[in-house]
């Protein structure tokens, strides 16, 4: 049965949306309360224009999102509360800008016909929260096998010259190292470098491989970039050729 708070919710102030959508979340999860609570007693502090910023980003990108992938059902339902529950309990100390936008692309990503029903959408949540711009401009740069890129290089000259920055390599190879860290990328396997430089008779640049610097994403630092990815979906396939 779908639920009304969503029904009328376009008529409402911001504000309202928020305070309308937790409260009806509150006699579902209890964890619902203490949002409503600070938003009741705090209306006019940092959190909830944090937590507005979020909901703007929301609302004006999944007026965005091609009619034909978003889940309506989803949308007026229980679940929908709960991952926006999720969603806003992370935002509303969240300072950084970008990662907010993120966390709203987030929230949009749940409503695509083909993330509603994907049981690892709240570790991605988890993995976006540890994330910044740089970590995802990497998780954008890969792919997930080998393509023949020093991948350090790449980034670091792709990054800085589309964000008039001047980072260093060795700044950039500490994000590569952490994300790393995450499971999020990987390593190239040397054999599959070979495998590959023997198929397209590719000369290796480095007599040491290591030093190449080699990077893909892996099985989860893909599913992460591809359900991100719909939320800027109009139903074809992604800029890259690759139909996921």
């Amino acid at each position: 049965m779908q639920n009304d708070y969503l029904i009328n919710i376009s008529q409402m102030s911001l504000v309202d949306k928020i305070l309308s959508v937790l409260k009806a979340g509150v006699s579902v999860f209890s964890e619902a309360a203490p949002l409503v609570s600070l938003l009741s007693d705090y209306q006019s502090q940092k959190q909830t224009k944090l937590i507005e910023d979020l909901l703007n980003r929301f609302l004006s990108m999944i007026e965005e999102l091609d009619n034909r992938v978003k889940d309506l059902e989803y949308m007026n339902s229980q679940d929908f509360i709960y991952d926006l529950l999720q969603t806003v309990d992370r935002a509303k100390d969240e300072q950084d800008e970008y990662r907010r936008f993120m966390y709203a692309k987030y929230l949009t990503s749940c409503c695509h016909i083909e993330n509603v029903k994907n049981r690892c959408k709240r570790i991605f949540l988890d993995y976006m929260g540890k994330m910044d711009e740089l970590d995802y401009f990497v998780l954008k740069s890969l792919n997930n096998t080998f393509n023949d890129r020093n991948a350090i290089d790449d980034v670091t000259h792709r990054f800085n010259h589309e964000n008039h920055c001047d980072l260093s390599k060795r700044e950039v190879m500490n994000h590569f190292y952490y994300l790393t860290s995450l499971g999020i990328i990987e390593m190239s396997d040397q054999e599959e470098v070979v495998k590959f430089r023997k198929r397209y008779q590719v000369e290796s640049k480095s007599s040491t491989f290591r030093k190449e610097r080699l990077y893909q994403r892996t099985t989860l630092g893909d599913d992460l970039y591809y359900f991100i990815r719909r939320a800027e979906e109009k139903i074809e396939s992604d800029s890259d050729g690759q139909a996921r």
